[in-house]
């Protein structure tokens, strides 16, 4: 919360900066930097209908007859997470991509996408603790209010701040993620394996031994992980594997 409070504060800033200067500076700068915040929200409304229609237009969209085990499980942790409504859920190939993600048709409704290689796993290896682990993830980032039109209105300016973007931006985005794996392992304990599939791969997580793994994150880290971490969106998998199996917040910077 400190941290997206810092955020918040340097975008009223930056918004407030282009909305008066203009004003106090006609000359220099025109009037339509006044319209700053209608055309921020102008553009991520724009943003989020096209890849709604993206979705729409080439994914599977899940339901009660269309992959129904998924579905299932999307209504259940929607319930245990007390949505008024379950999420629109889609899936679509992206050439082998191991991902999902949670986003907002702004003004409208929340949705999730699976990228079919992630789903394909849990079908094949009738893994769906892990699928599971990962469908509570990202209807985390949902209940966290990380996908809706205000709170990517308050940070958006610094995303265009080349400093503020590698730097407070991604560390946002970290600890965003640390927020989603708690929510996450709190609804599905079995689930922690799940992250592993990331690292190893479709065919081979299964085969990796996660207690030698665990041993691998108590080690010091050093300086290149460190510095692999300051400039990610993510935390390094180690750091956020540890964080899940230490039950502790996870490291940030």
């Amino acid at each position: 919360m400190p941290l997206f409070v810092i955020c918040l504060l340097i975008s009223i800033f930056i918004y407030v900066t282009l909305m008066t200067v203009p004003l106090l500076y006609p000359e220099e700068l025109g009037p339509e930097y006044i319209l700053v915040v209608p055309a921020a929200i102008a553009f991520l409304s724009f943003v989020s209908g096209q890849t709604y229609g993206g979705m729409m237009a080439n994914a599977i969209k899940l339901s009660e007859k269309q992959f129904p085990e998924l579905y299932e499980v999307i209504k259940r942790l929607s319930y245990e997470l007390n949505f008024k409504e379950v999420p629109d859920a889609f899936l679509i190939q992206e050439g082998g991509i191991l991902n999902a993600f949670a986003t907002r048709l702004y003004f409208r409704k929340n949705y999730v996408v699976f990228y079919a290689d992630i789903v394909e796993v849990a079908y094949r290896e009738g893994d769906f603790d892990s699928l599971e682990f990962i469908v509570a993830h990202e209807l985390a980032h949902i209940k966290a209010g990380h996908v809706t039109l205000l709170y990517n209105l308050a940070i958006f300016p610094i995303a265009f701040v080349p400093v503020l973007k590698d730097f407070l931006w991604t560390a946002l985005s970290r600890a965003r993620e640390y927020t989603s794996d708690r929510i996450a392992i709190r609804l599905v304990p079995s689930g922690e394996k799940g992250l592993i599939v990331l690292s190893a791969g479709e065919h081979l997580y299964k085969v990796v031994d996660y207690e030698e793994y665990l041993e691998t994150t108590v080690s010091p880290e050093g300086f290149w992980v460190w510095s692999t971490n300051l400039f990610s969106t993510h935390p390094v998998l180690l750091r956020r594997i540890r964080a899940i199996n230490e039950d502790r917040p996870g490291k940030i910077f």
